[in-house]
């Protein structure tokens, strides 16, 4: 009983032949002699049992059933080499997943990724936004970048960037070509969890501002919202200003001052890897954010 298909070699031999209709010319192609290729075919024609190529004193030539193997066998061949390219050109590519603070993500990380892909074309991110404070709290990433104002004390940290505060609104709050006065302005607050951050207590700790009341206003849990509240004119914010460049840029958010504070809280470059091939590819991705930072 014959198998389904006939053997691979005598199809791939066949298919050299095919496209030239020369036994010498298919051999050479395929570094073997004529008479190897020759003797493929008679094997070839004999599993089918009918001959696939006339042969005259001229050479050889296709018969009606040879071209409809060729046409058939030519295909599958294209067929295989698309799936093996493909299989390929996976195996080439490589994944690196970090996780990242939600507003750092979408304010400061997104408008970069152009220019990783342009440099690490074959590195896809997996990028996640959850709260994380150590790394017990980190599954499947390979690094973090983790806003604090310490190093994690059982992590491989390293200091990427320490907040730079501005204090700014909306054009739309200033009267007479003056800012709104903090006495009176509604103040925006940002979260973390149940704790309202201590932004303005620092802001006002660092100006000596005693009469402003720090404590009253509108609170967010998370900076992109707080952002986007002064924006719609909602009140006075203290923002990170690597967060707000394009805002501050076109003029939608203005400072109300030149004054900036540093600190306290920064952002940390945390090192997750657990084997050689993640290693190698954290290190891309840190000297990339290394670079991005240096040019801010």
């Amino acid at each position: 009983m014959h198998k389904r298909l006939p053997p691979l070699n005598a199809l791939r031999v066949f298919a050299a032949a095919a496209r030239t209709e020369n036994f010498m010319q298919a051999g050479e192609s395929l570094f073997v002699t004529q008479g190897a290729v020759s003797r493929q075919i008679k094997q070839l024609e004999e599993w089918l049992g009918v001959p696939v190529f006339t042969r005259t004193h001229r050479g050889v030539q296709l018969t009606p059933a040879g071209r409809q193997l060729a046409t058939a066998v030519d295909t599958a061949f294209q067929h295989i080499d698309t799936v093996v390219q493909n299989l390929q050109h996976h195996n080439l590519r490589q994944q690196l997943a970090i996780n990242l603070p939600p507003t750092f993500a979408t304010r400061w990380m997104a408008p970069r990724l152009p220019d990783f892909r342009r440099q690490f074309p074959h590195i896809d991110l997996s990028i996640s936004t959850h709260d994380v404070h150590a790394p017990r709290d980190v599954r499947h990433c390979d690094c973090v970048i983790a806003f604090s104002d310490q190093a994690w004390a059982d992590g491989d940290c390293s200091l990427l960037m320490v907040e730079q505060h501005v204090m700014l609104a909306s054009p739309v709050l200033w009267v007479d070509a003056q800012p709104p006065r903090l006495e009176e302005a509604t103040l925006l607050h940002i979260t973390d969890g149940n704790v309202r951050m201590p932004m303005w207590e620092h802001w006002c700790a660092a100006q000596g501002l005693t009469e402003v009341n720090p404590k009253p206003g509108l609170s967010f849990s998370t900076l992109d919202q707080v952002i986007n509240a002064a924006l719609a004119g909602a009140g006075v914010a203290i923002v990170d200003e690597a967060m707000v460049p394009r805002e501050l840029a076109a003029g939608s958010l203005r400072p109300l001052s030149d004054v900036k504070v540093a600190g306290p809280h920064g952002y940390w470059f945390v090192n997750l890897a657990r084997d050689a091939e993640s290693r190698a590819l954290v290190g891309l991705f840190r000297d990339w954010l290394a670079g991005q930072f240096a040019s801010a």
